[in-house]
């Protein structure tokens, strides 16, 4: 029983481990603030869950409910969003430019508080 559970720990540690490589990757390689913030919500996230489901299942073959992982997965999948959404609103609010093609467009009118303000 030991074996099965040292191979399935293991099997979400690699799994944890791939999707933070991939997450730590696209925070280097993607061009702009608009398109890293995928990385860190999506597969960071992704990463982080399946260390702690991995941690959740070694304290369950030892006779310990994984409360604080539960807890900290929760807490991880619900601020994670939340935190790239006021990233997002910071940076347009600020009128950073993407290097994508759809974004700049919507980001030369004026915000919705700039109305009085005139177009350039």
């Amino acid at each position: 029983m030991q074996l099965v559970m040292e191979i399935i720990v293991s099997f979400f540690l690699i799994i944890g481990g791939f999707f933070t490589l991939v997450g730590g990757i696209g925070m280097v390689k993607l061009p702009d603030l608009f398109m890293r913030l995928h990385a860190p919500t999506k597969s960071s996230t992704l990463g982080l869950g399946s260390f702690l489901i991995a941690a959740m299942i070694y304290a369950a073959f030892h006779h310990r409910f994984g409360f604080a992982e539960l807890l900290i997965t929760l807490l991880a999948f619900i601020t994670a969003p939340v935190s790239a959404n006021l990233i997002a609103q910071a940076a347009i609010h600020l009128r950073l430019r993407s290097t994508g093609g759809d974004v700049p467009e919507a980001l030369d009118r004026p915000l919705p508080w700039q109305r009085h303000r005139r177009m350039k």
